[in-house]
């Protein structure tokens, strides 16, 4: 019943653009943009589309970015690239109210552009909220809740679009950079699963996955030959946020902690002249297990994560030698294995040439570069 009633209401909005030959141009088209939240999906911001009624006062936001946490598998759906979102609509009252709770920045950009056009955009947004066309297989990068609303725009735009600015040299983890520096955390863990295909320059149109960039573009755009925006408002400003990861402890701590256990593991087997097993095991379990998720990843349908060169020091090998490694470790003998994980250790950290990694990773790569070391110099 609730859906009939808004296919209702839409269609009474639509209606107005009908008669616009007799001067009666009531329909409103509003590119929304939401200021980023706490939660690690909402870092980035969002985007969404109003269209509003002047006269009758139907005022619907049609939003791109619903999904639900409760869906099966939905954390290995995630990884996979496989996650399903889906286009809904509520009253822009609704929308606005959820916004002001969590204190989030709302702004709206009126688009200037004719009543064929403001039509069009609506019939496509009523045909996307449909059940059967409801669901899209998302993507961060190539296909969000952004990118959705700048099509769902652009595409039934009749006539000619210019963009003001020019592309920038931007790569994807250059931009993504810029809205999660706050937290240290999230941006580690990013940066370990994004490869090298996060590395390269994006386009105009790859750049504006990005809810303040599109808007940014939309601001600076020119439509038959004026201004895309006919006005800009600040509808919700943004209230003051803590930025504050969970972890007490930052990257670089770790950093700092991983160095002095090495260090001083390292300089008394030295002395001793003396393997510690345990430790051994320890650095392979630290390495193998990440490496397994970098491993599932290459199957993902996300195009930044399959190339990861991480997967040579977060190294999945290192679980399936790690029983014969420890075994010889015990018994003091020499394991070909530490010199082929020396190898690939060392082209893991000169990837870091080709690829952005994370100080963290490159950190522990030298120190389980200085194992490797020291059971070649100790087993000679």
């Amino acid at each position: 019943m609730k859906r009939f009633k808004v296919f209702f209401i839409i269609l009474y909005i639509l209606s107005m653009p009908l008669a616009a030959a007799h001067g009666a141009d009531s329909l409103h088209i509003g590119l929304i943009t939401c200021s980023p939240g706490t939660e690690v999906y909402s870092q980035y911001g969002h985007t969404a589309v109003r269209v509003w009624n002047s006269k009758s006062g139907a005022d619907m936001v049609f939003n791109y970015g619903m999904f639900s946490s409760r869906q099966p598998y939905f954390i290995p759906r995630f990884i996979f690239g496989l996650t399903d979102y889906k286009v809904d609509v509520e009253s822009f009252s609704s929308f606005l109210e959820e916004y002001r709770w969590e204190g989030r920045g709302v702004t709206e950009q009126v688009l200037n552009i004719s009543p064929a056009d403001k039509a069009a955009i609506a019939a496509a947004l009523i045909r996307n909220v449909q059940p059967e066309n409801q669901v899209y297989r998302y993507n961060f990068f190539y296909d969000n809740c952004t990118t959705r609303a700048r099509d769902i725009i652009v595409k039934h735009l009749s006539g000619k679009l210019e963009y003001g600015l020019p592309a920038s040299d931007d790569t994807y983890r250059d931009m993504i950079h810029r809205w999660n520096s706050g937290y240290p955390w999230t941006s580690a863990g990013e940066d370990i699963l994004l490869g090298v295909n996060a590395d390269r320059p994006t386009t105009k149109s790859q750049q504006q996955f990005l809810p303040g960039n599109l808007m940014n573009d939309f601001g600076h755009a020119y439509y038959n030959g004026h201004s895309l925006v006919e006005s800009t408002a600040v509808l919700l400003k943004p209230q003051a946020q803590i930025v504050k990861d969970d972890f007490f402890l930052s990257p670089f701590d770790v950093s700092l902690i991983l160095i002095a256990v090495f260090l001083t593991v390292g300089v008394n087997e030295y002395r001793h002249k003396k393997i510690c097993w345990q430790f051994d095991a320890a650095c392979m379990l630290i390495s193998g297990l990440p490496g397994l998720i970098l491993f599932t990843m290459i199957f993902s349908q996300h195009p930044c994560v399959s190339l990861n060169l991480l997967i040579l020091i977060l190294n999945p090998l290192t679980l399936f030698w790690l029983v014969p490694a420890v075994k010889h470790a015990r018994k003091g003998e020499k394991y070909y294995w530490w010199t082929l994980w020396e190898i690939m250790l060392l082209a893991g950290i000169l990837g870091s040439f080709v690829q952005k990694e994370p100080w963290l990773t490159i950190i522990l790569a030298f120190c389980l570069l200085s194992r490797t070391l020291l059971h070649v110099t100790l087993k000679k």
